[in-house]
């Protein structure tokens, strides 16, 4: 007894140690600029810049408060990598998980270098802490990219490894990034973790950066958020608002064509020669059994196609239409008719591929 009484001491003891030797790294106070998914410097973890809070509605500010889509780099060749942050809102919602909502997601890259998901052990709280086992690790070390919560604010976020292991944060990428203004789905609803938002999906897959301006019920094509888009030097840019203009919203034909149409003709003002894809509405699943949900969908379509169709006979050059068809959801790929599964988001993460390849090769 007594000596299974010292091993466990022993045990606590190395434990107590082990915590105490961690070295704490602040991604905000590292030298230049270490962020990715931002269009803007200097704004924390959030996604627009301090001057829109007097611009935008409120409803809009608060959701760019949420780091979806925001993600960090490193090398390091920890055995255990811990994280840490206070988080600012709900923890989770009742249809989808805390670890979409609020949790982190790291990956790493094999020897074929591709991006693998790296497990990790979570405690939810005013504090979300993740502990991520990454053993075995090279001599060099590896490469890790670390994915911020999609629908929570990020505070004091801290990397934690032992004091003799390496780590160094790996600088932004320069290349132009692929803006997204979209609704729930491109924010990230409902993934089960950050990694499998289709954003995310899409950024690692094709090795891209990515910028996710989505916000929750309040993706409208509204001016001020085009302005704010309009400052950015992207690769492409992405228009999937389809889902809040709906009829219920009092958006009527009217509304939304010339949403659609003075969207695009402010980035092309700005960006001729930078392709734009107009999304249509993925649909729902219910659909199948309630004709007006269908109707919703159906009619936005059109009128999206009806812009399109006007905007190419303008000559406006490098624009480019997802349609429903394309996307492809099926009855199964979502958890409430309207938001996709993490099975949903792989479908329109392969959707989207398709297209930006299709798009990239013209340019």
């Amino acid at each position: 007894m007594k000596k299974y009484a010292l091993i466990v001491s022993l045990l606590l003891v190395k434990l107590s140690v082990t915590a105490q030797e961690l070295v704490w790294y602040d991604p905000l106070a590292a030298d230049g600029q270490i962020l990715e998914g931002q269009g803007w410097e200097g704004i924390g973890y959030n996604r627009l810049p301090d001057d829109a809070e007097q611009k935008v509605r409120k409803p809009v500010w608060g959701l760019s408060r949420h780091a979806a889509g925001v993600l960090l780099r490193f090398q390091s060749d920890a055995e255990m990598i811990q994280v840490k942050y206070n988080s600012g809102g709900n923890l989770q919602m009742p249809h989808m998980p805390a670890t979409g909502v609020s949790g982190l997601d790291l990956y790493t890259k094999n020897d074929q270098g591709q991006w693998i998901w790296v497990r990790g052990k979570y405690s939810f709280g005013k504090e979300v802490s993740y502990q991520f086992i990454t053993p075995d690790s090279p001599a060099q070390g590896r490469e890790y990219q670390l994915y911020l919560p999609l629908y929570n604010q990020v505070d004091s976020l801290m990397i934690g490894v032992n004091g003799h292991d390496r780590f160094e944060f790996i600088g932004k990428r320069t290349e132009k990034p692929v803006v997204v203004y979209g609704t729930s789905i491109a924010q990230g609803a409902c993934a089960s973790r950050p990694g499998m938002a289709w954003t995310n999906i899409v950024g690692r897959e094709m090795d891209m950066p990515m910028i996710n301006l989505a916000f929750s019920g309040n993706g409208r094509l509204e001016p001020e958020l085009i302005e704010y888009i309009n400052t950015i030097d992207a690769k492409a840019f992405v228009l999937d608002c389809l889902p809040n203009l709906g009829p219920g919203g009092g958006f009527t034909e009217e509304v939304v064509k010339e949403k659609i149409l003075q969207s695009v003709k402010s980035l092309k003002a700005q960006h001729p020669n930078t392709p734009v894809l107009l999304v249509e509405h993925d649909g729902y699943s219910d659909g199948l059994i309630d004709s007006e949900r269908e109707q919703t969908y159906l009619l936005l379509n059109k009128w999206t196609e009806d812009c399109f169709q006007e905007l190419k006979k303008m000559g406006v050059d490098q624009l480019y239409l997802l349609t429903y068809d394309e996307i492809n959801m099926g009855n199964d790929d979502f958890v409430d008719g309207t938001h996709p599964t993490d099975l949903g988001m792989r479908h329109y993460a392969d959707a989207y591929i398709k297209k930006f390849k299709e798009v990239f090769s013209d340019n």
